[in-house]
Parts: C-alpha cells; structure tokens; sequence
C-alpha cells in the first residue's frame, strides 16, 4: 500500500475516532489530569429538556461555588422583586426655610440603590453628577445657607455591611464592600501608586479618587517583579478610617491603580455634598454626619426635593452577573429579604434565598449559603445541584440573558473567540482562593441545550492555567458527542 495512502487512511481513522470522544470522556480527562492530583472536582452536565444526566464527575460533591453563587441570588430577587424593581433615594429637608437659610438639616436618603453615582453601569448619573443634581435642589429650593448639617442615611439596610464569612483580606478592598442603604460611587475609590524601579522599593502612594476625608493609609507596600500583577490588599474594617496597604505592585515608571472600600459609603456621601455646597457658596454650619452617628430623626416632618430612581432590576442583575460585582449581589440578597418581611437586624440572612429553592422543588439538603455574592468561603453545594437550578431556570430568557455569553459579553468576553462555543456558551465565572468554578448554558449546534457546573476546589496550579483547562472543557461541552 502506498505510503500516502496509509498515512491518509490512519488520518481519517483518527478523525472518526475524535468524533466518537463524548462528552463523558473529556469530562474524564479532565478529572484525571495530573496538573489536578489532589483537587476537589465536582462537575455536572444535563439536557436541559429531559434533565438526561450527559457526563459527570463527583457530580453530588459539595465544593465552594465562589461567584457562581450570583445566578442563584439574582435569580430569586429576578422572582421575588421583578425586573421593573427600582431602588429609590431621596434628599429632604428638615426645618425651616426662612430669608435663604435652612434653620435644619438636608438628608440623603438611601433606598438601597447599588448603582448610584457608579463610573461604569450606562445611563447613571455619575459622582460628580448626582453631586450637582442635589446642589441644584437644594438651591432650587432657596437655601443658601444651612444652620445645620449634612446627613447620609444609610438605615434602609442598617449597618450589617459585609458578610460576616468574609475573610479580613478582602473586607478593605472594592470587591469587599459591604451593602447599605445609603451607597455610592460602588462604594469604593481609586488609590493611585507611582511605581519604582527596583523590587522591594516602597512605591508612593498618589491620591485617592476621590479624596475620602479621615482615611489614613500605612503603606507597606512593595515593589513586585515586573508583570507580576496586582498583588496588594487594603486591610480595614466596616466603618474604620485607619487602614493598612500590604502586598506587591510590578516594579515600573508609571501610575498603578488598585481600589478600596470606602470606609463609611453614607457618611462620605454627606461630605461630598456638604463639599459640594461650599463649593457653591452655600455654607453649612456643622459638620456632616450619618445616621449612624446622630441617631434616628423623625423624617416624616421633611420635605423631599429630590427623589432619584434607579435602572431597573434587569440591569442591574446585568451588572451583577456580567462584572461580577459584589456589591450588588449582595443589595439584592438584602431587598429580597426585605420585600420578605425580613427585621432590618437579619436582611444578611440568607434563609429567603434557600427557601425559595427548597420552594422551587430544589434539593437543598446539602446546600450552605453565607451570602449572596460568593465571596463568602463557607458556601458550598454540588454541582449536580448548580445543574439542576439551571434546568429550573431555563425558560427565563431575560435573566439568561445577564450570564456571560462567550466571546460576546462580561467576563466571557475575550474567550472562546472563533469556536464553536462563541455566541453559544453562558458560563458564569467564579474564583477565589485555591477555587475556581463555572456554571451556565451550552446551546449546541445540534439543537439540545445542555446545563453545566464545573467545581474545581484546592487546586495547586496556577490559577490561569486551571481557566485555560475548564476552557477547553466547556468548548468540549459544546461540539463533543453526546
């Protein structure tokens, strides 16, 4: 036989055999990685029309789902508050208006609202914004001068801020936030370094943007290898000023930016608009405050001149699931607790998400939930759970459309370009410490629809390499035989 001839028949032999890999194989594989000795993996993969389990692995091993736990959050507040739900915030006056001056305070009113005065989610009046929109009410209203104070009113949510699983590493840093009634700009601000040129040098800290009053930052941060990355972390407490900067920045000649959590989000609310109005020439006697500090006021006597309603819930869900934000995982947890009936004291409960669940018809029995974004490092439940949330879900298009679709939108974007699992494949991401996690929807070109988790926990590669793996498996999910 020719030598052409053979090299092309075994050719078309492989080929046939690659098409016959199932889904169940790669699934294998992938479990079998030695780069994975030691790993925890749950994985789970279902027809979402039959609920056919199509392959598998440890499929009812609890793992920690990080910040896939955000599709089961959003899609309960999607249920219990609607997609039309808006968060409303109000500016009263409290007092009397007599000859230009306010005998009384001006109240900033929070509803909840995690997007407003955001720099990123389209159509929000950004910081600077909302800032002169409350200067012109309050001006509108013939006030030039205030014989009283300022005042953020973060009470909607009280003062329950961060989860309480939320590791002391994160809690000072943007993605560490805490919810409250009264917040801002995400709550958090840039922190801007110059860099040095030679690791173990201490690089300058800039600025902060905006300038957060009372903050006191220790630097003890150092230069890292060049292309290192951001490797620093803010280290406070929920409504604590005196914070520490630890960790590394590549070493370089520029400008580096890292962000973190705005100590006090209703108090630095009432500073900037008390800022604002000086700026003006409208004066304000006392110093701003918060609720938190002055104690409750009967706002029933006051005067609202300004009420400022957010997007609806649809984008902000959008947000929540596409960015990954933190921060608005968890203002939805609170307002569905809320809406709920649920005492101000408890809103951080998770017990109304876990109960809609179990209302679904959903095997809660091994589920542990500690918050409603993930960050939290006690959550945990199986993939074979994650997979049959989804097949529950799979009808509500408008809420599918908030998960990361691949090559097209959110943290999916810039993966998978050019497969067959572009414009395809919704996989929400999750990540942290020695965690990585993915869960979502597979429609084939076959026409079935697949849902998928992949749980991998206490992995010792490195974390992109791990992604670039999962990649590759969900690209199987998409175009391998069933």
């Amino acid at each position: 036989m020719p030598q052409l001839l053979l090299i092309l028949l075994f050719s078309i032999l492989n080929l046939s055999l690659a098409a016959q890999v199932s889904v169940q194989d790669h699934i294998r594989n992938f479990a079998q990685d030695p780069d994975l000795a030691g790993a925890v993996i749950s994985i789970s993969v279902i027809d979402t029309e039959t609920g056919r389990m199509v392959g598998g692995h440890q499929s009812q091993l609890t793992c920690i789902p990080a910040s896939t736990q955000k599709l089961l959050t959003t899609a309960v507040a999607m249920d219990v508050l609607g997609e039309d739900h808006r968060f409303t915030t109000k500016l009263l006056v409290v007092g009397t208006i007599e000859d230009g001056t306010l005998n009384g305070d001006i109240h900033i009113v929070g509803g909840g609202d995690p997007s407003l005065g955001s720099p990123y989610l389209d159509g929000v009046p950004g910081l600077n914004k909302m800032m002169d929109r409350w200067r012109s009410a309050i001006t509108s209203a013939g006030i030039r001068k205030v014989n009283g104070r300022v005042i953020g009113d973060g009470s909607y949510f009280g003062t329950d801020g961060p989860a309480g699983g939320w590791p002391w590493s994160d809690i000072g840093n943007y993605y560490g936030a805490g919810a409250y009634g009264l917040n801002i700009h995400e709550n958090f601000y840039f922190l801007d370094f110059l860099q040095r040129g030679r690791v173990g040098d201490i690089p300058p800290i800039q600025r902060t943007r905006p300038e957060v009053p009372g903050l006191k930052l220790t630097n003890e941060l150092r230069s890292g290898p060049r292309g290192s990355g951001d490797q620093a972390y803010i280290f406070g407490a929920p409504f604590g000023y005196d914070n520490f900067i630890r960790g590394t920045i590549p070493v370089g000649t520029g400008r580096f930016t890292i962000k973190g959590a705005i100590p006090d989000p209703a108090l630095f609310t009432a500073q900037l608009l008390c800022r604002e109005l000086k700026e003006a020439g409208v004066s304000v006697s006392l110093p701003a405050e918060s609720n938190r500090t002055i104690g409750d006021t009967d706002l029933a006597k006051g005067q609202v001149i300004d009420t400022y309603i957010s997007p609806p819930l649809s984008e902000i869900v959008d947000r929540t699931n596409l960015r990954s934000n933190n921060l608005y995982a968890e203002v939805l947890l609170r307002e569905i607790s809320k809406a709920r009936g649920v005492e101000t004291h408890e809103l951080s409960s998770t017990k109304v998400v876990k109960d809609w669940l179990a209302a679904a018809g959903l095997p809660v029995g091994a589920v542990r939930l500690e918050d409603g974004s993930g960050l939290a490092t006690r959550n945990f439940f199986s993939a074979e759970f994650m997979t049959s949330f989804l097949r529950h879900r799979r009808g509500e298009l408008r809420w599918r459309a908030s998960i990361p679709l691949a090559g097209r939108t959110g943290s999916m974007r810039g993966y998978l370009k050019g497969t067959v699992a572009e414009g395809r494949l919704r996989a929400k991401s999750g990540s942290l410490g020695a965690v990585r996690a993915y869960a979502g929807y597979a429609d084939r070109k076959d026409g079935s629809q697949l849902a998928f988790a992949i749980m991998v926990n206490n992995f010792t590669i490195e974390s992109r390499d791990l992604r670039n793996k999962m990649h590759l498996l969900m690209l199987e999910i998409c175009r391998a035989q069933l």
